[in-house]
């Protein structure tokens, strides 16, 4: 397989290509730096709805021409909106990969925004926000972030504010795109059977109305952790523990990513085990390394009945304390092979590698490949473990619960 390529046009688009010459198909995205966190209080949750709004019609294509034409040649659009960037991507047999560049190019460029269908889709994502607040082991992870980066773009949630969703209109959408949908501020990346200089040809083609302005400066985030319950007739306690973790760009970022697969990633790690396995105290039981631009958060999730919460809250807290004291060869090893597997298995999915390449470019603006990565945790030693998992543990706690929690108390110091 051929390294990736990376081209960088007069505009400052981005395009990269990481050619599978046997595959029959091609995955295509679309990556803008830009997420919740670009958006002010005001028109919080403007990212995910123009993401919804990309789908509902353009110059060229009305909403059902847009399903249509896809799924007449079995291909496969979606996308998704996250804190720090928006994605729209495609999957198509390798002889589609041009229409999936115009298409692209098309829904991004060329959407009417239309009254009708602006007010049709606000309703669904009021509806999507409805199902958020109905499911706790969802909406929980909303209250953590803003208990973790309190009054901040950081903290807010992707779906927004109702009162904004209620709201938005064609002015507030095509200012949004003016300011953050510009060509510096995009990649564009596709892997499978397509060659670079098609892609290059094809994008240089169809991208041709984005903005040339800058993107607007992010706002700095203050990771400030907190405490946060809500009562809430349940048949389980839905629990978050986290801590300040590392950023995407922090030198210890794969440190933090090892202590999770130990801690809390996977049916063999301590968590599951001890929790789990041992004492029946939980179904679900994981750990999490979120990572920023400049900030990041390591968390727990465990859901548990509220019988056996605090049991189930002390016995992580022991499992934090285990953790900062030692961690064994065979699991350190276990985890490296894991890791190493997961890479190898990604490497068999066009779809996979697109995301990766995509978002290597967005966030470090080269692309790493798995000998860089590998090479990055293989020298990674036990003590360097017990090191980070010392620094983030004991970094101010942020506890977020749902459920009958009113005798729940606030997590102690664990170090």
């Amino acid at each position: 397989m051929s390294k990736p390529q990376i081209t960088t046009l007069k505009n400052g688009l981005r395009i990269a290509t990481d050619e599978m010459k046997d595959a029959e198909t091609v995955s295509i995205g679309v990556f803008v730096k830009t997420g919740s966190r670009n958006e002010d209080i005001k028109i919080n949750g403007i990212s995910h709805f123009l993401e919804h709004m990309a789908f509902k019609g353009t110059k060229k294509r009305s909403a059902k021409q847009i399903a249509e034409e896809f799924e007449g040649i079995g291909g496969y659009i979606n996308a998704f909106t996250s804190r720090e960037k928006t994605v729209y991507y495609v999957k198509v047999l390798k002889e589609y990969g041009e229409f999936a560049v115009e298409f692209l190019a098309d829904i991004l460029q060329n959407s009417l925004f239309d009254k009708q269908e602006i007010a049709k889709e606000s309703e669904v994502i009021l509806q999507e926000l409805a199902m958020t607040i109905d499911t706790p082991d969802d909406i929980i992870f909303d209250h953590f972030q803003e208990t973790a980066y309190p009054d901040q773009a950081l903290g807010r949630a992707i779906i927004g504010l109702e009162k904004n969703i209620k709201n938005f209109s064609r002015p507030d959408f095509l200012k949004y795109i003016d300011r953050q949908y510009n060509y510096k501020n995009i990649v564009v990346g596709a892997c499978g059977n397509i060659k670079q200089e098609n892609l290059n040809k094809w994008v240089k083609k169809y991208f041709t109305k984005l903005s040339e302005d800058a993107s607007k400066p992010i706002e700095k985030s203050q990771y400030r952790g907190g405490f946060f319950k809500k009562e809430k007739k349940l048949e389980q306690i839905n629990y978050l523990l986290g801590f300040e973790g590392v950023s995407h760009h922090d030198k210890k970022y794969y440190e933090a990513q090892i202590l999770a697969m130990i801690l809390g990633g996977g049916m063999s790690s301590r968590l599951f085990q001890e929790v789990r396995e041992n004492h029946g105290l939980a179904y679900s039981v994981y750990a999490f390394n979120s990572c920023f631009d400049d900030s990041g958060v390591f968390g727990i999730y465990g859901g548990t009945t509220p019988e056996k919460c605090e049991k189930m809250i002390s016995c992580i807290s022991s499992e934090i304390k285990k953790i900062c004291e030692k961690v064994d060869d065979a699991e350190l090893k276990r985890v490296k092979t894991q890791f190493c597997a997961s890479l190898k298995m990604a490497k068999e999915s066009t779809s996979s590698r697109m995301q990766r390449l995509g978002s290597d470019i967005l966030l470090f603006n080269k692309t790493y490949s798995d000998e860089d990565i590998i090479e990055k945790f293989e020298h990674i030693t036990k003590k360097d473990i017990v090191k980070i998992a010392q620094q983030i543990f004991s970094s101010k706690p942020t506890t977020a619960m749902i459920g009958k929690v009113k005798k729940i108390q606030e997590t102690v110091n664990f170090i």
